[in-house]
């Protein structure tokens, strides 16, 4: 098959690097061969062929011109890895997710500069806050964000209607929310959240196969990166100590959201029981284990208690997981549209929709930013 005339071999190598490929697994990506083709190309020692073009651009997540172009691309910025106990394997899925969201801030921060808008004033606006409580307060006041309003949500749903309000507070001031989603193939265990600073859009990404109440924890925990302006890539939700390999930072912002979704001044019982955390589970929207942590931190368990309170708390919650897994193994994953709609986020669905409206982009742009057809939006 004939091979290409010219590959911008510069840009060959940060395509590859952008996406945490070595040569060698990026060539595994479009061959069945041993050999190492993307080294070779790169070094310039030969050239690939137009179908083997087509699939690095699709491997790397750019278009086919980007590689024959002399113009050259850039190397995306590095984002802190906080994450503890990650396996190499997890490494490649992120850092294909961390491009995709850098290549639709590059998209976002074009248009929203046409379009006249300011720069995020939140983001950063709280650097310089180094208590937990005040930067807890402060997210809440900036956001103008309803404690109440999170309890009042009861029930089926109670916990994504509370997901969604926060989301919703968020969104309000350009503040850019998506999700995983099944393709993205990334557990807890590889990441949580995601925040990636920009000065006109600002990414908060969500683990969609996390719990609902961990997921409200995560989302809290990346605001707190967000007015801090620290980009960062989490999976812990600890708050209590820095062991196991825990970041600072990571406990700051995990502490800012134990503070603001269980703030300290609520619990005022000297002892609380299996049945009160329950109850304060099903009202705060956090697990419950999250409460017991927080309530054995202020001495609100009794020692003589505790550990077999967390053994039959983490008991249940194997169980729980156990009982779900079996209950999704029929589930097809729902609509895709639907999926691919909430793993999107409002706000980038209705920036694009504009834009395709407008006629400011066509049908092809749009639907390949929005992942399904513009016309569906």
């Amino acid at each position: 098959m004939k091979e290409v005339g010219f590959v911008n071999k510069k840009n060959l190598t940060i395509a590859r690097e952008n996406m945490g490929l070595t040569t060698l697994s990026a060539s595994k990506k479009i061959t069945s061969s041993k050999q190492d083709f993307v080294a070779q190309w790169e070094n310039g020692d030969s050239l690939p062929t137009w179908p083997q073009v087509t699939k690095l651009a699709k491997a790397y997540n750019v278009s086919e011109l980007l590689l024959l172009s002399r113009r050259e691309i850039k190397k995306n910025k590095s984002i802190p890895d906080y994450r503890v106990g990650i396996k190499d394997d997890g490494d490649e899925k992120v850092k294909k997710l961390i491009n995709l969201v850098i290549s639709r801030q590059k998209w976002l921060e074009k248009k929203l500069q046409e379009s006249g808008q300011a720069k995020n004033k939140l983001q950063g606006s709280g650097k310089n806050i180094q208590n937990h409580k005040e930067m807890a307060g402060f997210i809440a006041d900036q956001l103008q964000i309803d404690a109440g309003q999170i309890k009042s949500f009861r029930g089926v749903g109670a916990r994504k209607k509370a997901l969604d309000y926060l989301i919703e507070k968020a969104e309000g001031y350009n503040i850019f929310v998506g999700k995983t989603i099944s393709y993205h193939k990334l557990t807890v265990d590889d990441m949580r959240g995601l925040f990636i600073s920009n000065n006109y859009c600002p990414f908060i990404v969500l683990n969609r196969a996390d719990a609902l109440s961990a997921q409200i924890f995560s989302f809290v925990h990346e605001l707190t990166h967000l007015f801090r302006k620290s980009d960062s890539i989490s999976n812990s939700l600890e708050f209590r100590t820095t062991r196991n390999g825990e970041n600072s930072e990571e406990i700051f912002c995990n502490k800012v959201a134990v503070e603001f979704l269980l703030p300290e001044h609520d619990f005022a019982n000297a002892v609380y029981g299996k049945a009160d955390i329950t109850n304060i589970s099903e009202i705060y929207k956090v697990s419950e284990i999250c409460i017991f942590y927080r309530l054995a931190e202020l001495g609100k368990i009794q020692k003589s208690n505790q550990y077999d309170l967390e053994k039959e708390i983490l008991a249940e919650m194997a169980e729980n997981l156990k009982r779900k897994k079996e209950a999704q193994k029929d589930n097809d994953g729902g609509n895709f549209y639907n999926l691919m709609k909430d793993s999107n986020g409002d706000l980038f669905n209705r920036v694009v929709a504009d834009s395709y409206f407008s006629n400011n982009i066509g049908y092809v742009e749009a639907s390949n930013l929005l992942r399904f057809s513009a016309e569906m939006v």
